[in-house]
């Protein structure tokens, strides 16, 4: 018969194997700080919404003249992901990637009140999220538009069709 401290003594050495294994894969944090908390951070939880989300709030917000200044000052220094010879203000098409990032950007600052600055850092983190190893800047003028941006696409051209 198993005593109960020996019980105890394997739940908690089970426990902390749980959660080491789940601290090497990345799948959790034993100890948080608020401001890296998933739940905690508006704008993590927004950089993480599906694509198709995005691209509504692309079609659902409209901005104001000074509200597009914004959005303008914030994406045009950036280099479209799937045309970089144009900036992310300027795509040279209304791809699917196009609208979720203008998308973010009207969100965060209609609803955020972000700064072009803030706006700019955010929409390049999204961008990394969706592509870490980068984007080559040319899928639109090598076929590639009906390719998921994940693998260095603009997921297609219809925002009712997203390629993922």
């Amino acid at each position: 018969m198993i005593r109960r401290t020996d019980r105890l003594r394997r739940l908690a050495t089970t426990t902390v194997l749980v959660l080491g294994v789940m601290t090497i894969w990345g799948c959790g944090n034993p100890s948080p700080t608020p401001a890296t908390a998933p739940g905690d951070d508006p704008i993590a939880s927004l950089l993480a919404l599906p694509m198709e989300r995005l691209i509504a709030y692309d079609a659902e917000i409209h901005l104001t003249a000074e509200q597009e200044e914004i959005k303008r000052a914030a994406l045009t220094p950036i280099p479209a992901p799937c045309c970089s010879d144009r900036s992310a203000y300027t795509c040279c098409c209304q791809c699917n990637l196009g609208r979720a990032w203008w998308g973010l950007s009207k969100v965060l600052i209609t609803e955020h009140g972000q700064s072009a600055a803030e706006v700019q850092a955010n929409v390049e983190r999204w961008i990394r999220s969706v592509r870490p190893q980068g984007f080559a800047g040319d899928s639109c003028y090598t076929g590639r538009c009906s390719t998921a941006a994940r693998h260095d696409g603009c997921s297609g051209m219809n925002p009712r069709r997203i390629v993922s």
